[in-house]
């Protein structure tokens, strides 16, 4: 699988970050509601359900942790177009009054279990997509498909 894919003008890229360190923690991150992320140092940390975080980046500190890396695999969607590509293969609403950047959720995407988290890049919209690491070649699939009007291929 390539690491990164672009459209023709640069404005899409799809990420391969599945190798970013990814943590499930289950305290520590009482700030972060469920439904939102938040930046903390060199860490990402989200929550799609109460009680329960992902930590991307160097490991938490917490006793009550476990490894995510090679559960899940993780693809970075980033572009002016990154919305429509996911309006297309994904029924959650994208409009910036709906899910607007921070914003995280447990969706279906191309009919599979996904995170999403709108984690917006120098201004430009960007998403982390984690699906099972057994839906990982899927899902890119999926997604170079989908962005394939706009140039990504």
């Amino acid at each position: 699988m390539a690491k990164v894919v672009s459209s023709n003008d640069g404005d899409l890229t799809l990420s391969d970050v599945s190798l970013t360190p990814k943590w499930r923690v289950f305290s520590g991150f009482e700030d972060v509601r469920p439904g939102a992320s938040m930046r903390l140092n060199d860490q990402l940390v989200w929550s799609v359900s109460p009680d329960e975080w992902t930590v991307l980046g160097s490991r938490p500190g917490e006793d009550d942790v476990v490894d995510l890396t090679h559960v899940r695999a993780m693809f970075r969607l980033t572009g002016v177009n990154a919305s429509r590509i996911l309006a297309k293969i994904c029924a959650l609403d994208l409009g910036d009054d709906i899910f607007p950047e921070e914003a995280a959720a447990r969706t279906l995407v191309a009919g599979v279990a996904t995170e999403l988290v709108r984690d917006d890049q120098d201004g430009v919209r960007s998403y982390l997509i984690l699906p099972s690491r057994s839906f990982g070649l899927y899902m890119y699939d999926v997604i170079l498909d989908a962005g394939g009007e706009f140039g990504l291929a």
